[in-house]
């Protein structure tokens, strides 16, 4: 895969226009045959997803010699073998080590030497998204939010070497190690060309883009830790299972990294939930592991490099608008910046 920041924005367009038929594309009649070759399980059912917003193909489906549902996640085959199904697989392996609730991988196969595509077999997970299915009230959801910061304090203990992206040579040898030689060089990645887009766009002007790259630049000092540790990249309320007063599963880790902790909880007011989550969130962190050092400064300048993706992939999928436009433009203003209403 080319060298990414965030794959949801940063893939190419012809890769995103393929998503649009994907499911009229994929040949369901080979189910059953990767669920026995897989597995040497029997399929009795199998349905859709009418999940929203994934790149994937996604089946639900029965077999006979268990009684739990599985999921099958597939893509088309379209580019080159999406190896972060493997990472994905090694990577939940290791936090369901920390107890901490994931969705369980049972199989993954990127070769396509049998089938010309890659997939995951998962164990579905036990409850519901809290972003379709949470209505309880707001002293509910503080209490999901502050378990959901325990939980990421305890996933942020695992250290790797390197930083951002994850190797993919190294996870088809079932290793993982960072690509990039620091943190900061991670953050750089797409950064001028997120900028340039939206000035292509008219939501920023190009001095505004200049001043912006200029801010990573001078804070490369505190961006650069000497160890990095496991980040989700993507703590949204539909990548969070939860039963009554509990979350039951985090999944989708197919945008982690090797970074800076500071990143997950500075993303954090980036993803749409039912109430304000952070303040809660950073309790329950804290009640686990201490804040990182400069939290405050690098708060605001990854929740500036999380809305500068955010914005690009407004915009690529015909999703921007008023309320976006104005989030962009509040983490700006920390640094006396703002977009072009």
């Amino acid at each position: 895969m080319s060298d990414i920041f965030y794959a949801v924005a940063h893939r190419s367009q012809e890769e995103i226009d393929s998503f649009k038929t994907r499911y009229e594309d994929f040949p369901t009649d080979r189910i059953p045959e990767i669920f026995k070759s897989a597995l040497n399980l029997t399929v009795t059912h199998f349905e859709k997803c009418q999940s929203f917003g994934t790149a994937h193909v996604i089946y639900y489906v029965s077999v006979s010699e268990e009684p739990i549902e599985f999921i099958l996640r597939s893509n088309l085959g379209f580019s080159d073998p999406e190896v972060v199904m493997m990472t994905e697989k090694l990577v939940t392996d290791r936090v369901s080590e920390l107890g901490v609730p994931v969705n369980t991988i049972r199989f993954t196969d990127v070769s396509r030497k049998k089938f010309s595509f890659d997939f995951q077999i998962q164990e579905c997970l036990i409850g519901q998204d809290i972003e379709m299915y949470f209505h309880g009230t707001k002293e509910e959801y503080d209490r999901l939010s502050y378990e959901l910061g325990e939980y990421v304090a305890r996933f942020h203990a695992l250290e790797f070497d390197g930083f951002g992206r994850f190797d993919e040579k190294c996870a088809l040898e079932g290793k993982l190690s960072g690509t990039k030689k620091s943190f900061s060089e991670y953050i750089d990645v797409c950064l001028e060309s997120d900028c340039a887009y939206l000035v292509k766009d008219n939501v920023i002007d190009k001095f505004t883009a200049k001043e912006i790259i200029k801010v990573f630049e001078e804070r490369k000092n505190i961006m650069d830790i000497d160890k990095g540790v496991l980040i989700h990249h993507d703590l949204a309320d539909h990548n969070i299972m939860f039963s009554g007063n509990h979350i039951t599963g985090i999944f989708d880790w197919e945008a982690c990294v090797v970074g800076d902790p500071a990143l997950d909880l500075a993303s954090c007011p980036t993803w749409r939930t039912h109430h304000p989550r952070e303040d809660e969130l950073l309790k329950g962190y804290a009640s686990v592991k201490s804040l990182p050092k400069h939290f405050e400064e690098k708060r605001n300048l990854y929740l500036l490099r999380t809305m500068l993706w955010k914005m690009v992939l407004a915009i690529r999928s015909g999703m921007q608008n008023k309320e976006r436009t104005q989030k962009f433009s509040d983490t700006l203003a920390p640094y006396g910046l703002t977009v072009k209403f």
